[in-house]
């Protein structure tokens, strides 16, 4: 397995499942979900209706993208921050067993 390609495949499409859903209960519209997430209108359908993201998310990893999305849904939230933000929750993905297996300089930084 390539370096990285657990969180490509499993944790980033989990995390923007779980921010999608977010999102939408804070009354964001879709395509406002979709352009934080960089992501399409139809990817954020499917992350809301279950279709795509369905890995489990350590309850840290959970909390964080619930803070992430209150800033975003205030408009608190710059492109670098949203970057940052993105790479915080997924090493607190990472510390879970989802990922524990791929070695990625994100998560071996300790950041």
């Amino acid at each position: 397995m390539l370096p990285c390609s657990e969180v490509h495949w499993k944790i980033l499409p989990a995390v923007s499942r779980e921010l999608a859903v977010m999102l939408e209960r804070e009354h964001v519209p879709r395509s406002k979900i979709a352009s934080a997430l960089g992501t399409s209108g139809a990817a954020v359908s499917q992350y809301i209706s279950g279709k795509r993201g369905g890995e489990k998310l350590a309850p840290k990893a959970i909390v964080a993208c619930g803070k992430l999305a209150k800033k975003i849904a205030a408009g608190k939230v710059t492109e670098e921050q949203m970057l940052v933000e993105m790479a915080k929750i997924i090493v607190l993905a990472k510390k879970s067993k989802l990922g524990k297996n791929d070695p990625c300089a994100i998560c071996m930084s300790g950041s």
